[in-house]
């Protein structure tokens, strides 16, 4: 017996061509959104690379702004100067902001 083929109608063609473009789409889809995420997460990493050296430097900013501050500069500049330095009338404040990490 001969098997008789049947004619695919053009609705069954559409049907099956728009199935593979959809699943070729969605592959490709799949692939740029995870380079696209690779990308952004490179970005961050350097940013977050970047606020670590920023606050290592604000934290060398702020020792030097201590040592700069210290009681023997205060009193070697007075000297120098030609002031004359009573400890009791020195009085420091320190106000900060306290950094959350």
């Amino acid at each position: 017996m001969r098997k008789v083929k049947r004619k695919e109608s053009g609705f069954t063609r559409f049907a099956r061509r728009l199935l593979m473009f959809t699943f070729a789409l969605f592959a490709l889809g799949i692939v740029g959104l995870n380079a696209y995420e690779s990308e952004i997460n490179i970005d961050v990493q350097k940013t977050r690379d970047e606020i670590t050296v920023i606050e290592a430097d604000i934290d060398g900013l702020d020792m030097k702004k201590l040592e700069l501050a210290s009681f023997p500069r205060v009193e070697a500049i007075a000297k120098e100067k030609g002031y004359t330095y009573k400890q009791s009338t020195m009085t420091a404040a320190v106000v900060g902001v306290q950094r959350g990490e």
